[in-house]
């Protein structure tokens, strides 16, 4: 019997799949993907896609476009339902389902949820969403039985602070209503913002419900309010926590009974068929009537930019950069760096700050590709402001989303282009369909039983399989809990109660409650929700009468006694509570977790400890170090000069002791009987400790900067940052390196003032980098003799980064504004003008005008760091 051609084995199992579906209107999608059919027989989805295209041409097959493109065995559907499709190509999914309606197949699609079915179309807004499946599963499922709810849907609350997408999740609900039938296509939606017309009840309630003529002064005639022209529609009303009592009130009626009342009207009611979505930043018991919400029933909280994932941070920052290609028309190409940054810093604005962000800097990108066109708008590291920058400080702290950050480090650049789709297909292909962060796909029972049986195929001995699985537990520890845990809170309770119910939460809190002691504060939030879901999937498990065997029990309740034992009274207790007999199994893994819990906690960073002698020496150097790398790690311990060396000894110990994770701490000193400290501290505290002398300011940095390396040892350390240390201080003897003109304050600072500069350089988009530390330091300097008081290096800093990127925004136009302006220029009236003064050479050299709002943030950076000192006023007077 001869073979099928791959066209014709297409064909067939397109017709099997055909055959197989049922066309109602529970189906999620109707019709089936190149990818899905090619995998089913063992060919890639190119080739697949090929053939298909083939037989669409031969008429044998209907295409459905859409993301995904979708197929359908056309002669099968004409054969066994009778339709006849004139093309062989539709132009959507909503298209086919309406004319598959037309035709009598589908019935009663506007009101499946009278049936409670929901439909999921493969082309509405609602599931298009960035999140849909992740972050935002639970409001869209929301949004839609708003919508759906017969006979005219429910009125809806949308809560979340600034940019975090809450009137493009409007918009999304209004265009979900059309594309399902809900409201006919021209219906409209309405958008008002409240805080537009707060400070005049009176102009704002006759914006919202129009007024009769005689109303008030000036109204000479009668006017159509937004409630009259989102008839039929939907009225979206953003910060409504800005509408008066009274114009909530006013609402009452039309919400309860479609009717109102225009503003000079006694008498006369008019109608309106208008749904309400409305949408505030605050706490909605504090700010709106409880009346007026008794009559929004459906609450919609959005989830700020750091409460989503970081897959979803991704999708937008291509979503952003692909928008503005189209805007310029002209290919953007981004670097890794840059998509890496932009990922993790720190962005308090939400989705609404971070495309501000992107455009503002392909706007800086579109300024350089004008004055040097090459083609395409290059997005380098360089072009970023610096608290953008900074992000790549926190790479360290995203070890949960490795994933990520290894899709991003595949690619050298990416580049977008406004009218290719491929890559953001290509993109969301691969990133829509992913389970969200809470439902694991690493099962942590397939760790333990399927490595177990793999190693001991291969002849592995019992404790080389112990020691590979415990990396491996160790590293799902890593991936899934550990990453974050300065912030145990950061999963929120209601998240967790998505994926199981709160009698399992509180049985597993009682549970861990009996042994938290035993474990020395390791077991916080973050560890009870995720021993929570495991014990959720194992109850799943045990429905379907699935029961797990351990490999090896025997020998993790001999060897592991410790967690064994606790593993038992969690056990138990979970017995009690949930009333379920647990297999005896379960709690060589439940001890398994705990020990992989006492030890994934260890594998962090280096320590760094600064001694110096002095009052502020050390605090210094390692606050510098902290700043100039947006960190908190190197620790400091000043020795003042009359203080017994036993007495900073022991409060060395205590520093040592509270900083060591594992990887043992490196101790920076400046001479004498600091030099011996490491032998003894390792030798009573039994934790590994290096020293390193004659340090200074840059040597410091250095230090606290490799330390963070997650895979630097202590010993790597301490060789590379002497060697360091000796090029440096070699280097200075001969005076080599010195190629600025010498700071009066520390000898070391041409070191930093160069460093400072390269940083500036990286930072600034306009500026000459070495300009402006030139004139902002001698600004600074000039202040600070004023006002009597000594320049240190965290002041300069500070200064110099605050005040080159205010000269930045100035010569953007976007200056800061300053709440208590009139305050501080009254309060610090004298100061507020000596730094005005100082600042004219700024304007001159820059040629700006500094607006008094941005003096203002310097009086108050110099007042915290200074106090209240002395000011010569005969300088300026």
């Amino acid at each position: 019997m001869l073979s099928l051609k791959r066209k014709d084995r297409i064909y067939q199992k397109l017709r099997d799949l055909t055959a197989s579906l049922s066309l109602s209107v529970d189906n999620s999608r109707l019709g089936f993907e190149a990818s899905y059919i090619g995998n089913l027989i063992g060919i890639d989805r190119s080739n697949a896609s090929r053939e298909l295209n083939s037989l669409v041409k031969e008429g044998k097959v209907l295409k459905i476009k859409g993301k995904p493109v979708l197929y359908l065995d056309r002669i099968y559907l004409q054969e066994k339902w009778g339709i006849n499709f004139a093309n062989t190509v539709i132009e959507s999914q909503k298209k086919f389902i309406l004319m598959l309606k037309e035709k009598g197949v589908l019935k009663g699609i506007k009101r499946e949820i009278e049936n409670n079915v929901t439909t999921n179309y493969v082309e509405n807004s609602l599931d298009n969403l960035i999140g849909a499946q992740d972050s935002l599963k639970d409001q869209i499922t929301r949004a839609k039985a708003a919508i759906l709810y017969p006979p005219d849907g429910l009125h809806t609350l949308i809560v979340g602070p600034t940019g975090v997408g809450k009137t493009t999740f409007a918009e999304a609900m209004y265009k979900y209503a059309i594309q399902i039938g809900v409201l006919p296509e021209k219906s409209p939606f309405i958008i008002f913002n409240c805080a537009d017309y707060a400070e005049n009840p009176q102009l704002l309630l006759s914006q919202l419900f129009g007024y009769v003529k005689g109303a008030f002064t000036g109204a000479d005639k009668e006017k159509r309010g937004l409630v009259d022209e989102a008839n039929g529609g939907i009225l979206f009303l953003d910060e409504v926590h800005r509408l008066p009592p009274e114009g909530q009130e006013m609402l009452f009626t039309l919400m309860d009974k479609g009717i109102y009342r225009r503003m000079g009207e006694s008498e006369n009611t008019r109608k309106a068929k208008v749904r309400i979505i409305a949408a505030t930043t605050e706490e909605p018991q504090s700010v709106l009537l409880h009346t007026f919400l008794r009559r929004v029933p459906v609450v919609i909280q959005l989830p700020s930019l750091e409460m989503r994932t970081l897959k979803e941070r991704l999708m937008f920052i291509y979503q952003f950069f692909w928008e503005e290609s189209r805007r310029i028309n002209v290919p953007i190409k981004v670097s890794k760096e840059v998509i890496k940054a932009l990922l993790l810093y720190d962005c308090p604005g939400n989705i609404g700050q971070l495309k501000n962000d992107i455009r503002l800097i392909c706007a800086g990108a579109f300024l350089e590709y004008m004055m040097s066109p090459n083609g395409v708008v290059e997005v380098k590291l360089s072009i970023l402001s610096r608290h953008i920058q900074e992000g790549l400080f926190r790479i360290r702290d995203a070890k949960k989303n490795e994933e990520i950050i290894r899709e991003v480090n595949n690619y050298k650049d990416v580049v977008f282009e406004g009218d290719n789709t491929e890559l953001m297909n290509e993109f969301n292909k691969k990133f829509l369909g992913s389970a969200g962060n809470y439902e694991a796909k690493d099962d942590f029972y397939e760790i333990i039983v399927n490595n177990w049986r793999k190693y001991n195929e291969e002849g592995l001995s019992s404790e080389e399989i112990r020691r590979k699985i415990e990396n491996q537990i160790k590293e799902y520890f890593n991936k899934y809990l550990l990453s974050g845990e300065s912030e145990p809170n950061t999963i929120n309770r209601d998240v967790v109660l998505k994926f199981v119910s709160p009698d399992i939460l509180e049985a597993v809190e009682y549970a861990l409650n009996n042994v938290k002691d035993k474990f020395k504060g390791l077991i916080d939030q973050r560890i009870i929700y995720t021993i929570t879901l495991h014990i959720a999937t194992l109850l799943e498990r045990l429905k379907k009468g699935i029961v797990i065997s351990h490999p090896d029990r025997e020998n993790i309740a001999k060897d592991y006694q410790f967690e064994y034992i606790a593993a038992e009274e969690i056990k138990a207790k979970l017995e009690e509570k949930l009333y379920v007999k647990i297999p005896e199994d379960e709690t060589a893994f439940l001890a398994m977790f705990l020990h992989a819990l006492r030890i994934g906690r260890k594998d962090e960073n280096i320590g760094v400890l600064v001694i110096m002698h002095g009052d502020h020496a050390a605090s210094t150097m390692a606050n510098v170090a902290n700043v100039l790398l947006g960190v908190d790690h190197a620790k400091a311990l000043d020795m003042p000069l009359d203080e017994k060396v036993e007495v900073t000894l022991n409060k060395a110990i205590d520093i040592v002791k509270q900083i060591d994770k594992g990887k043992g701490v490196l101790i920076l000193v400046d001479m004498g009987s600091l030099t011996t400290f490491s032998e003894i501290i390792s030798e009573r505290t039994g934790i590994m400790t290096k020293t390193i002398d004659m340090v200074s300011t840059p040597i410091v940095i250095e230090a606290t900067r490799k330390a963070l390396m997650p895979d630097m040892t202590l010993d790597e350390l301490t060789k590379e940052i002497m060697s360091l240390s000796f090029a440096f201080n070699n280097n200075k003897e001969k005076n080599e390196v010195i190629e600025y003109t010498q700071i009066e304050f520390e000898n070391d600072m041409p070191f930093l003032k160069k460093s400072l500069i390269n940083i500036l350089d990286k930072t600034l988009t306009f500026l000459n980098p070495s300009k402006a530390y030139k004139i902002l330091e001698s600004v600074l300097k000039c202040i600070l003799s004023d006002i009597g008081a000594d320049i240190d290096e965290e002041i300069l800093i500070k200064f110099l980064f605050h005040c080159s990127c205010m000269i930045e925004r100035i010569i953007r136009g976007e200056s800061l504004p300053y709440r208590n302006l009139d305050h501080i220029k009254n309060d610090q009236s004298v100061k507020f003008e000596l730094i005005k003064k100082h600042f004219e050479i700024v304007e001159e050299v820059f040629g700006i005008s500094i607006p008094d709002t941005e003096i203002a943030y310097i009086v108050e950076m110099i007042s915290t760091y200074y106090g209240t000192l002395s000011i010569r006023v005969d300088t300026y007077i």
